[in-house]
């Protein structure tokens, strides 16, 4: 099984916008706030990739996209990847801290990111930089 795979089976947080999963409303209001959210988000897409350089500063990353792997890129081709991710040009990024199995998802529909199997001082490291940078860290909710 591959390594993302695996990871993906394990606890699940998200770094989020908001500060738990929303309720639904009658009205679905939450989706005309997501609308506006999608079309507006080069706020959100900046505080992702700072969370993400500012953790790289501590951990080894593997990235992978629709269509290649990377060992420790460069910052710059590391955001580059975040931006073409972020444009629709690629679907998805994950990252992989390699020390400590713990996986970072980003994908472009998607008004948060999925951490999963983090669990140490990365988590808390994580928890950190998601507050410095005006967004929320939670366990996922559960399928079921």
């Amino acid at each position: 099984m591959d390594i993302t795979e695996r990871i993906m089976e394990k606890k699940a947080y998200l770094v989020d916008i908001f500060p738990e999963t929303v309720p639904q409303k009658a009205d679905n209001r939450y989706f005309d706030v997501e609308r506006y959210f999608q079309r507006n988000r080069s706020e959100f897409d900046r505080k992702l990739t700072a969370v993400i350089l500012k953790l790289y500063c501590y951990f080894d990353y593997t990235v992978e996209s629709e269509d290649r792997v990377i060992e420790n890129p460069q910052t710059a081709e590391l955001t580059v990847l975040l931006e073409k991710c972020f444009r629709g040009e690629s679907g998805y990024i994950n990252i992989v801290l390699t020390e400590c199995e713990a996986m970072l998802t980003v994908n472009r529909d998607d008004l948060y990111m999925t951490v999963y199997n983090v669990s140490g001082r990365a988590k808390e490291l994580l928890a950190e930089l998601t507050v410095s940078e005006g967004l929320f860290f939670y366990e996922a909710p559960t399928e079921g």
